[in-house]
C-alpha cells in the first residue's frame, strides 16, 4: 500500500502503491511558513520535471533575480537585481540595452560555425562607425604580409604593405591626373619666420655603436621664412644631413628659388653635364652650347729644347693652368742658367695640360716675354690638336728667363 516513510537521517520517502517505487527528499526540513520549503542539501534530485506553470524560479532571498518564463510564449528573461538583462528565445539570445558583456582575462570565443558579425566590428552602413573613442584607443594594429588599408568609399587610394621592404601608398585611378598626393600638415595657428611647417626625417635608431650612430642622419624639412599671412606663405626647404651629428641643413631651396649650398660643394657626377644657361639671351652669332660644364685648376711641367743646337743648363720651369668650359689659360716660367749653342726657336713640349682645338685658326698664346736679361718680347703659338707652343725667335742668353701667358681653345 502507498505510505510515507521518515528515516533515521530525517529523509522522507513517498512509495507508490505495492512499495516497489518511491521519491524521496533528503535532509530535507519543513519551515513554519507553508508555501516554502527550504532543503538543506546542496543538491536535488528531480525524477522527471519541476515544472512552475509560466511562474517564476526566483533565485536569491529578496526574489530581485529570478527566471522569468511566463510573459511571453517560448522566451526567457533573466532579471538580475531587478532588472532584465538577459533574453532567450528559440534559437537566440539578446544581452539587452544597458547591459555589458565582458570577456575576462583568459577567456577565449571560438567562432566555429558560420555566424555572420561574428568577432567583427563592421559598421550598420557606410561612414557609419569608428574604431575606438577619443577616450578609449586601441593599442597595436596587425596584418599580414600584402595586408592594406583601404580609404574612401571607392577605396581609391590603399596604403600597401610590401613584404620585407616597406609600405606603397597609390591612388588606384587609371585616369588622367589622378597622382598621389601626401601632405604633411601642421596644426600651428600662427606660422612665424623659422617654424618647421613639415618634415621627413630618416633614423637609424637600432644601431649597434649607439651616440651619435642613432641620431637623425638625414631631413627634409620646409620652413616658414617670415610670418605668414593672407599675402605670403614664404616658405623654404631645408635639405639636411649628418656627419657626426644630428642632421643639420647643408642646403637651402628659397621661396624665390635660389639654391643656397652652406656646406660642401656641387659635384657634377657625370661627364658633360653642368649648368645649363639656355633660358639666357644669345648671341647674334650660331650657338654651340650654353652648358657650363668644365672647371679645373692645376699646374705641368713644361720640358724645353731649342730648334737649333741645344741649352747647356736649364733652371726650374712651371707651368699653371686653368680650364673654364673648353678656353684653357695657361702661365709657364721657364729658366735657363747656361745657353750653350741654342738658337732659334723654343719648343714646349708638354706645355699645355689640355690639347687644343682641331679646328679653327693657329692658337696664338697672348704673349711671351723674356724676363732676365733684356725683357724683349716674342710671340708664343701653338698648332692645332697640339699641346706643345713655340716661342718664335725669342732672345737667347746666359741667365735667360721666359714668361708664357695666354688662353687657347681646347678641343
Amino acid at each position: 500500500m502507498a505510505e510515507i516513510r521518515i528515516n533515521a537521517t530525517g529523509g522522507v520517502k513517498l512509495y507508490d502503491a505495492d512499495d516497489s517505487h518511491y521519491a524521496q527528499i533528503l535532509a530535507g526540513t519543513i519551515t513554519a511558513n507553508t508555501d516554502v520549503m527550504t532543503l538543506g542539501h546542496a543538491a536535488v534530485v528531480m525524477g522527471t520535471k519541476l515544472d512552475l506553470n509560466g511562474n517564476n524560479l526566483i533565485l536569491d532571498a529578496d526574489a530581485d533575480t529570478y527566471l522569468d518564463g511566463g510573459t511571453v510564449d517560448d522566451v526567457v528573461d533573466v532579471y538580475v537585481a531587478g532588472a532584465k538583462d538577459w533574453k532567450f528565445g528559440a534559437n537566440s539570445i539578446n544581452v539587452l540595452s544597458g547591459t555589458t558583456l565582458t570577456i575576462d582575462s583568459g577567456a577565449t570565443i571560438t567562432n566555429s560555425g558560420t555566424a555572420t558579425g561574428f568577432g567583427g566590428a563592421d559598421p550598420s552602413s557606410a561612414d557609419g562607425d569608428t574604431l575606438g573613442t577619443a577616450s578609449a584607443e586601441w593599442s597595436d594594429l596587425y596584418l599580414a604580409d600584402g595586408g592594406q588599408i583601404l580609404f574612401g568609399n571607392d577605396q581609391e587610394v590603399t596604403l600597401t604593405h610590401s613584404a620585407d621592404s616597406g609600405l606603397l601608398l597609390k591612388h588606384t585611378a587609371t585616369t588622367d591626373d589622378k597622382p598621389i598626393n601626401l601632405v604633411l600638415q601642421t596644426g600651428e595657428t600662427d606660422m612665424a619666420a623659422d617654424d618647421v611647417i613639415g618634415k621627413i626625417s630618416f633614423q637609424a635608431p637600432d644601431e649597434g655603436t649607439g651616440t651619435d650612430a642613432v641620431l637623425v642622419s638625414g631631413a627634409i624639412q620646409a620652413v616658414a621664412e617670415g610670418d605668414h599671412s593672407s599675402s605670403s606663405n614664404a616658405t623654404r626647404l631645408e635639405f639636411m644631413t649628418g656627419a657626426s651629428e644630428a642632421a643639420t641643413a647643408k642646403m637651402k631651396l628659397s621661396s624665390g628659388g635660389d639654391l643656397t649650398v652652406t656646406a660642401g660643394n656641387i659635384v657634377m657626377g657625370t661627364s658633360g653635364k653642368g649648368i645649363d644657361f639656355s633660358a639666357t639671351a644669345d648671341s647674334s652669332g650660331t650657338m654651340s652650347s650654353e652648358l657650363f660644364d668644365d672647371y679645373e685648376e692645376g699646374t705641368f711641367t713644361p720640358t724645353v729644347s731649342p730648334s737649333s743646337g741645344s741649352f747647356t743648363t736649364e733652371g726650374t720651369h712651371t707651368g699653371f693652368y686653368t680650364k673654364v668650359g673648353n678656353l684653357v689659360n695657361v702661365s709657364i716660367g721657364i729658366d735657363i742658367t747656361t745657353n750653350g749653342s741654342a738658337s732659334g726657336h723654343i719648343n714646349i713640349t708638354g706645355g699645355a695640360p689640355f690639347t687644343s682645338a682641331a679646328t679653327g685658326i693657329i692658337h696664338t698664346v697672348n704673349h711671351g716675354r723674356e724676363t732676365e736679361m733684356n725683357g724683349n718680347s716674342f710671340v708664343a703659338i701653338m698648332a692645332r690638336s697640339a699641346t706643345n707652343i713655340s716661342l718664335l725667335s725669342p732672345p737667347f742668353g746666359n741667365g735667360a728667363g721666359y714668361s708664357v701667358n695666354g688662353t687657347y681653345r681646347a678641343a
